[in-house]
């Protein structure tokens, strides 16, 4: 009896350091995680010759040491005065690892993304970028991205 209450005594301490370890790190907020937004911009394609369609495209840095399939973008929101206009599964590229121990990931939307009428009297966009933690949300806001047209 005594051999069970140690090996379940053991069993439980280690299931609370491995818990502890990897809640860790996701519990953080955008700011502590060291993950760079390099460049965000959007834009609404208008040429003749087909539908329009919305487009929001950015890269974003990672240091070497976090593990891009433990941290990674996954999800772009449009917002216009506190409302959801779009809710974007983000495609992300690989582009570089750089010298300096960066590296370097581009994201986009789908190219086909229809064009929501509001965004035709919009000069800027609010997005939120939501990254996954080790599988936890963790969002990032940016306000006034410039919305361009492209004619």
């Amino acid at each position: 009896m005594k051999r069970k209450i140690i090996l379940l005594s053991k069993v439980l301490i280690l299931i609370g350091l491995i818990t502890s370890c990897s809640s860790n790190l996701s519990e953080k907020n955008f700011d502590e995680l060291d993950i760079k937004i390099v460049d965000v911009q959007s834009w609404l394609n208008l040429m003749p010759g087909g539908p329009g369609s919305f487009h929001i495209s950015g890269k974003y840095e990672l240091p070497e040491e976090l593990d891009e399939r433990e941290i990674f973008l996954y999800k772009i929101i449009v917002i216009d005065n506190g409302k959801e206009i779009y809710n974007l599964i983000a495609e992300l590229q690989f582009v570089n690892n750089s010298l300096n121990g960066i590296k370097e990931f581009t994201f986009t939307n789908h190219y086909q993304t229809e064009i929501e009428p509001i965004l035709m009297q919009k000069d800027t966009i609010d997005i939120r970028l939501i990254f996954s933690v080790n599988s936890l949300p963790v969002k990032k806001d940016l306000n006034k991205i410039p919305l361009t047209r492209a004619y």
